[in-house]
């Protein structure tokens, strides 16, 4: 099967006109362990996905996953969405990499078909691991259509700074230097035609020993959540941050929240995420328009399965987090839109929008 959708998936990309997918053994460890644990009307946790993606040396953003099952002689019709999946994924974008694991036991079939896509290549490899006071480069060649790259990394306390970093064309070139001992999430990004996009995101960890198993099960249940009450319930989670870092809370303001709601219903109905639309311009375009001109301006935007998820997965970003906890921020508006359902699930689209 797994041979079937691989070429699947390379004669989608033929048909696209797109790069084939190179198959990565890295990504088929990580889609064998979920198929393996994952189960029923599970999906996986985010929190489990990004301990796999590091374990296993991935340093892009987590992929699209496709996990499905049935019982043993359920093959073509797995293959079937695995190959309706695929051709969906193709009409955004490229796919860089794929990574397919099976589990078989007990009469059952159970697969994970992971699609990356890929915008950087580290020129050499990152340790995992560093001693206390330790430093190593990053190097890393940018995809064409991508500018202005830089390194933003979170320390072990929660702070976020951005590291200098010498760019030119198509590359950057940067250092991360260990200060106290613990884990630093270190993440590239830079500017495309959506704006701002985070091109990868991985941890490395000074003077410490890194986990060896995720901290939390395999398995997330689905969110069932109407938008107004998802919407409620990122405002608390995103003010609770903040009284963790010890930071005022924000403000729900209205004129906010419909601006980014328009921009989420905009990203569900166009399948994107993005700073930048087409139909509306940037994150400043949109708030100008609305008739309001505040000196700060900083915007979130993510896909996701509810709003816990969504608010962790911003806090493991880095330069999302940095703006989560700006302390010049006064005011939130939070809109959120549920998208068409992804193998069953209707993932909700997010934007944070915040002003002084």
């Amino acid at each position: 099967m797994r041979d079937g959708i691989l070429e699947d998936a390379r004669a989608a990309s033929r048909r696209a006109g797109r790069p084939l997918p190179v198959a990565d053994a890295r990504l088929d460890w990580v889609m064998t362990d979920l198929a393996h644990h994952v189960r029923g009307d599970d999906l996986p946790a985010p929190d489990a996905v990004d301990f796999l993606l590091s374990h296993y040396g991935i340093v892009d953003p987590p992929p699209q996953l496709l996990l499905s099952g049935g019982t043993v002689g359920a093959d073509d019709q797995i293959r079937e969405h695995a190959r309706a999946v695929s051709e969906e994924l193709l009409r955004a974008g490229p796919l860089g990499r794929i990574g397919i694991g099976i589990d078989r036991g007990g009469g059952e079939i159970h697969v994970g078909v992971g699609f990356q896509a890929t915008h950087l290549d580290l020129l050499a490899p990152v340790p995992r691991r560093l001693p206390p006071g330790g430093r190593t480069p990053i190097s890393a060649r940018v995809e064409t259509g991508y500018s202005g790259a830089q390194l933003v990394i979170t320390a072990p306390a929660g702070d976020v700074h951005e590291e200098v970093a010498s760019t030119q064309v198509g590359h950057l070139g940067s250092e991360l230097r260990c200060g106290a001992d613990g884990r630093y999430q270190v993440e590239i990004t830079a500017t495309g035609a959506a704006g701002p996009a985070v091109l990868a995101n991985f941890p490395v960890y000074c003077g410490v020993v890194p986990p060896a198993r995720g901290a939390g099960g395999a398995g997330m249940e689905p969110v069932v959540a109407d938008p107004d009450r998802a919407e409620q319930e990122m405002i608390a989670l995103v003010n609770g941050d903040r009284a963790r870092a010890r930071l005022p809370a924000l403000a729900a303001d209205r004129r906010l929240a419909a601006i980014a709601r328009a921009h989420s219903r905009d990203m569900a109905e166009h399948d994107f995420v993005g700073h930048v639309s087409p139909r509306t311009g940037s994150t400043a375009d949109r708030v100008h328009a609305a008739g309001l001109n505040p000196e700060l301006i900083l915007e979130n935007v993510g896909r996701a399965f509810g709003p816990r998820d969504a608010e962790t997965g911003l806090l493991a970003s880095p330069g999302h987090r940095g703006n989560l906890l700006d302390p010049r921020a006064r005011r939130i508006g939070i809109g959120i839109v549920f998208g068409p359902p992804v193998t069953g699930i209707r993932p909700m689209f997010v934007t944070q929008l915040f002003t002084n």
